[in-house]
């Protein structure tokens, strides 16, 4: 299901996401992966209360790999 939403934003956002092509879907990934990220830094918090130490990336990964793992983790 999809909601239409009407947004005001700066001239200089605005013209940034049009430029992207398809608003919406681009504007939605940015959204997904900040949800995402904040998440996964809620569980992060709650498993270092726990005691249990993790690290957020491997050594020389790409933020796109970063997210893309998080996402297999999270099961999306």
């Amino acid at each position: 299901m999809t909601v239409n939403m009407t947004m005001s934003l700066p001239d200089d956002v605005a013209a940034y996401i049009k430029a992207k092509g398809n608003a919406s879907a681009y504007t939605a990934r940015i959204l997904r992966r900040r949800m995402l990220a904040a998440e996964l830094e809620r569980s992060a918090r709650l498993r270092a209360e726990a005691g249990i130490v993790t690290t957020a990336a491997e050594p020389a990964e790409t933020e796109e790999a970063t997210f893309e793992r998080w996402a297999r983790v999270g099961g999306r």
